[in-house]
């Protein structure tokens, strides 16, 4: 696999491909942290609000991390993070991409108390665990690096998500643990749709194999997602529900397609 550095002459494809992915990351991680931000009205404990906190400062974290890698490919992430910042509800689509799952009008649906908020982390950040985790070999070098320290912090909000459920179950008893159960479904929804449709053969998700941006499949995802969920639930005597079918549209946004390429000025 050919790989590049910082300042190396990038194709124009490559370079291409690797904005379209990055940018999403960087912006839905910014947006990420704004929406667990908003879920400090469910923590009722300081624990809880200080480690919910923790999570959301190194959302905004994985952000930085990958924007300083945008801006020296000709990105200008000051103007993102304006946007994100000065219309956190609705930022312009065509100055910015986040991801729909961390869209306001998407995200405040899904959350009605702390056991919503620990289900979140526990369902679905398993998902992130191991698309992101991809990262740490990819192709491009700065990412490749960054990648590592942002899959330790993934799977930190991982712990957070198991440790946040086993406080419902402390503190409500089986009465917390049934709603923790009943919050599965909604959540694994999103986690199974994380890495995208199992079938999606298009030309532009070859393209990322091809160039060594994406090592794991959306099949590959979703398997090493349920393995991990799994045990999790064990630990908290969670059930891991058989019907469940994902939800490809809360993630709408990680691909680039022939008209993008066009759009960016490398196609040939």
């Amino acid at each position: 696999m050919q790989t590049y550095d910082a300042n190396d002459n990038l194709p124009a494809d490559y370079k291409a491909a690797l904005i379209d992915l990055l940018s999403f990351q960087a912006d839905s991680e910014f947006a990420g942290g704004q929406r667990v931000l908003e879920n400090l009205r469910f923590a009722r404990r300081p624990e809880e609000a200080y480690r919910l906190s923790k999570k959301a400062m190194e959302e905004f974290g994985h952000a930085w991390y990958c924007w300083e890698i945008l801006a020296p490919l000709g990105i200008n992430v000051d103007e993102r993070v304006t946007e994100l910042l000065q219309n956190p509800e609705h930022p312009n689509p065509k100055k910015v991409r986040v991801i729909n799952g961390f869209r306001k009008e998407n995200w405040s649906a899904f959350f009605q108390d702390w056991s919503d908020v620990a289900m979140f982390s526990t369902a679905v950040t398993p998902a992130a665990v191991v698309f992101l985790g991809q990262y740490r070999e990819s192709s491009y070098l700065p990412w490749r690096r960054v990648s590592e320290r942002i899959w330790q912090e993934e799977k930190g909000h991982l712990a957070f998500g198991v440790w946040a459920a086993k406080r419902v179950i402390e503190f409500e008893g089986e009465a917390g643990r049934a709603k923790l159960q009943a919050a599965v479904p909604k959540f694994m929804k999103m986690g199974l749709g994380f890495g995208g449709r199992p079938s999606d053969d298009s030309k532009h998700f070859q393209k990322y194999f091809e160039y060594g941006l994406k090592i794991k499949t959306a099949q590959q995802v979703q398997e090493e997602y349920l393995e991990i969920v799994q045990k999790r639930f064990a630990e908290l005597g969670l059930v891991v529900p058989k019907d469940i079918e994902p939800d490809y549209e809360m993630r709408v946004g990680y691909s680039i397609d022939d008209e993008q390429l066009a759009a960016s000025g490398s196609k040939k």
